[in-house]
Formats: structure tokens, sequence, C-alpha cells
């Protein structure tokens, strides 16, 4: 592999299926260089609404960027994949809570996800020249 798996005991505690990145199936991110490829998640508790889910994961996503020495003001390329167009307001109100200035490139895609009950999956690119 041309980078590094970041992996932790708290990134798999924190994942919503822990036994997933055990076992290898996915990493939670790999550092390429000075970028950092944040694997798409998804919320655990799917029974929230979008604001709830999206919160969820750009949680998730905070700590794989702090586990991997990035902060979120290092994220360059964000996409979001949602189920319903009708709920991109929610989405973006709470995308704003975690990137309240200088926001990073998005997509936002509307498509069915693999797991039914989830609203949204979110995956990032964060970017820090190696100090």
């Amino acid at each position: 592999m041309a980078g590094t798996v970041i992996r932790s005991r708290a990134l798999e505690d924190a994942h919503p299926h822990p036994e997933m990145i055990r076992s290898g199936a996915f990493s939670a991110a790999v550092k390429a260089g000075p970028f950092l490829y944040v694997s798409g998640c998804i919320a655990e508790d799917l029974t929230k609404d979008m604001a709830g889910q999206a919160r969820e994961e750009f949680s998730f996503i905070e700590l794989v960027v702090k586990e991997a020495g990035y902060a979120l003001t290092d994220v360059v390329k964000l996409q979001a994949f949602i189920t319903d167009p009708t709920n991109y307001s929610a989405y973006s109100a709470v995308r704003k809570e975690f990137f309240p200035e200088d926001p990073p490139a998005s997509t936002a895609v509307v498509t069915g996800l693999l797991i039914p009950e989830a609203l949204i999956e979110i995956d990032v690119v964060a970017y820090k020249v190696n100090e």
C-alpha cells in the first residue's frame, strides 16, 4: 500500500461497526503523503433524523482526523451522499456547525445507500504539509 493505515482502539471503539475495521474489511483512514483520506461513514443510531445522523458522522470524522494528527480545518474536500434531497438543508446546517468558516470544497449526491435506514454517508480528504 502506498499509504499508512490510521488505526487505533479508540477509532475501532467509536465506529458503528468496529468488526469491519478489525477484520480488515476497510480502514477508517489512510494517510498518503500530506493527504488523509477518511472512509465514508454512516451513523450508528439510524433512528436519528438527518441532523442527528450527520452530527454523529461529523463527530466520528473529527475523531479520525485528530487521531491522524490533523484537524477539521485541514479538510479540503467533503463528499456527502444523501438519500432524500429534502434533507439537504438539515445536513447543510450541521456541516456549518463543524466548518463555520472557510468550508472545504463539497459535493452532495442524492443516491441510495447500502444500509437502507441511513440518511447520509460522509467522507472527507484532509491535507496538511508535513512538519
